[in-house]
């Protein structure tokens, strides 16, 4: 749990970045919010299958925040 509020300060720091196209802002917006998402339902009741598909996603929605995705790279 401690993790994961690390990553929502860290996210919640993205998204104060300079130089971050509206894009990239509505993306970590969207991480924040997942976030917050996974953390709530993780304090009710921890099923661990159940977070590590949380975990993936989060993890899909972080590279795209980043601009990591295939189709920013344009392939």
């Amino acid at each position: 749990m401690n993790e994961l509020e690390s990553m929502f300060d860290l996210a919640k720091e993205a998204v104060k970045a300079d130089g971050l196209t509206p894009k990239q802002v509505q993306a970590w917006m969207r991480v924040l919010g997942y976030l917050g998402q996974v953390m709530n339902s993780l304090t009710k009741s921890f099923d661990e299958a159940k977070a590590l598909i949380y975990l993936e996603k989060l993890e899909r929605m972080v590279s795209e925040a980043k601009g990591t995705t295939k189709e920013d790279k344009g392939t």
